[in-house]
């Protein structure tokens, strides 16, 4: 409400759904929108992060890597510091996720130069030194981009390549790091589509190695004796679970990326020259065994900062209304009091209610308005009926994106079974008020995981696959206290694994989309 001394007050008149500039769900469909646009994203017009964030270590590179649950908002704080040291600094963002196209409907951007194909990567059995060249290559190309300055001391076995950098594009260069990889390997006899000797393969690291240490020694050389001030921004490392094997493959290749990483940013501290990789990993990643007992584990919190959003008390105080707040205010006006935008945008969505049918995350909150603004793009307050098909369309569009990253370890005969059941069996949840406890929700997905191991015997467990469900919000637990009230565990509340003796949530939007 608007008061004014003397005059009745009067209701603000707030903006529609359709006249919000909300955004995008994920951070780098909304970066390249606003490329085509050519307008800035919105999550830089109404920057918004967790209070606790220390963006001052990470602009002076005292912290380089973001964690935290799938959309927290990992690419938006790494597309944020992007374009806070852009002006001091030449930077390069890199995709690191093959399936960034596919999961994010950008197929126009296929020719965007800076993506890492991780298939690529997995030829070569040696992980780290293999990211390690490719980081180089694309420093050493960023150190030729505003200088015709020439070299004297560039090594005798680099300088071919080196040369093909210097009349490169910057997207390029991943492509010419392949190159002398496969170069690399050939000279030491190794054919990477028929790797049968480990002799062969352990030479052939050895040499790759050797040629990165030569390489870094040049870069740091000429990047002291060009001034160069460098950050690369590396996103979207991520897991396929397809089999055990190919587990274990991912898991070190996340660890070997971030190792990689590390060792690069400590080599360029101690040589004083004013080059930073900032990472981003998901949080479950870094608890697999093969992460969890390297060395990179030890140190991840002082080399990073996690995104955690599930901390905070499930009321109107929770920082992701901030959040939206502030994007609101982009359209409403900065005048605009919190308590209005609340009781106009959240008319009869008390805000427990709102957080209990989300997944908490800034991700969730920006697609139910984007769903609502696509729905009721007049409208700015909306009916219980309106509500409820909001509600419905937000969790039809949030299962498909869980149906998306389900297929990380799934086939697609899997996630139809899965999808089988769940209209089977939720009607009788919602309906018959079924219950069922966590073995006997394990026998109802039992289908799912048998359709997907197949006539595979080197495959996950069907332990890990209900731990991996639960990571992906399909289903909490609850039981009760000891001290009485029940104890609901859920992923993205923060609890790390599920009651074995509990009774089976499954969550409401899931309910929602198939009920």
């Amino acid at each position: 409400m608007c008061l004014t001394k003397g005059i009745k007050a009067v209701p603000t008149i707030l903006p529609t759904f359709g006249e919000i500039r909300i955004g995008e769900p994920d951070a780098n469909a909304e970066h390249f929108n606003a490329l085509r646009a050519k307008e800035n994203p919105v999550f830089l017009d109404a920057f918004f992060s967790l209070p606790s964030f220390p963006f001052q270590d990470f602009e002076k590179g005292q912290k380089f890597l973001v964690y935290g649950q799938k959309g927290t908002g990992k690419t938006t704080v790494m597309r944020y510091l992007e374009n806070s040291l852009k002006e001091n600094f030449t930077t390069h963002f890199l995709l690191f996720k093959r399936t960034f196209i596919e999961e994010s409907d950008l197929q126009d951007i296929s020719n965007v130069p800076l993506m890492l194909d991780e298939r690529s990567i997995e030829k070569f059995r040696h992980y780290m030194h293999s990211i390690k060249r490719i980081l180089l290559f694309i420093l050493i190309k960023q150190s030729y981009i505003d200088t015709e300055s020439t070299d004297s001391e560039i090594p005798p076995l680099e300088k071919s390549w080196i040369e093909k950098l210097r009349s490169s594009s910057i997207g390029d260069a991943i492509g010419i790091g392949f190159d002398s990889l496969r170069s690399i390997w050939s000279s030491a006899g190794v054919d990477t589509k028929k790797i049968t000797n480990d002799a062969l393969v352990l030479n052939a690291g050895r040499a790759v190695k050797r040629s990165n240490d030569d390489l870094l020694k040049f870069f740091i050389k000429r990047a002291r004796r060009v001034g160069l001030k460098s950050c690369i921004f590396v996103d979207e490392i991520h897991f396929a679970y397809r089999s055990k094997e190919a587990l274990q493959q991912d898991a070190m290749l996340v660890r070997d990326c971030i190792l990689a990483i590390q060792t690069l940013n400590d080599r360029f501290s101690e040589e004083a020259v004013d080059v930073r990789i900032y990472s981003a990993v998901r949080s479950e990643y870094l608890e697999h065994p093969i992460i969890a007992s390297a060395d990179i584990n030890h140190s991840v919190e002082s080399i990073g900062h996690g995104l955690v959003w599930s901390t905070y008390p499930h009321n109107r105080e929770h920082p992701l209304f901030q959040l939206l707040f502030k994007r609101f205010q982009l359209s409403m006006g900065s005048d605009v009091k919190f308590r209005d935008f609340f009781g106009t945008y959240f008319k009869n969505m008390p805000a427990e209610m709102f957080l209990s049918r989300t997944w908490a995350k800034p991700r969730d909150f920006i697609r139910f308005f984007k769903c609502a603004k696509d729905l009721y793009p007049q409208k700015s307050q909306l009916s219980q009926s309106e509500q409820n098909a909001l509600w419905r369309r937000y969790s039809e569009v949030s299962w498909n994106e869980l149906k998306s990253a389900a297929s990380a370890f799934l086939n697609p005969p899997a996630i139809e079974t899965l999808e089988t059941i769940f209209k089977k069996n939720i009607p009788l949840i919602i309906d018959k008020h079924v219950k069922y406890n966590q073995p006997e929700f394990r026998a109802v997905l039992r289908p799912v995981y048998n359709s997907s191991k197949g006539d595979h015997t080197n495959f996950y467990s069907e332990d890990h696959f209900m731990e991996l469900m639960y990571i992906l919000g399909v289903f909490g637990t609850r039981r009760a206290s000891a001290h009485g009230g029940d104890v609901i565990q859920t992923y993205h509340r923060g609890n790390r694994t599920f009651h074995r003796d509990g009774i089976v949530h499954v969550h409401p939007s899931i309910l929602k989309a198939f009920g």
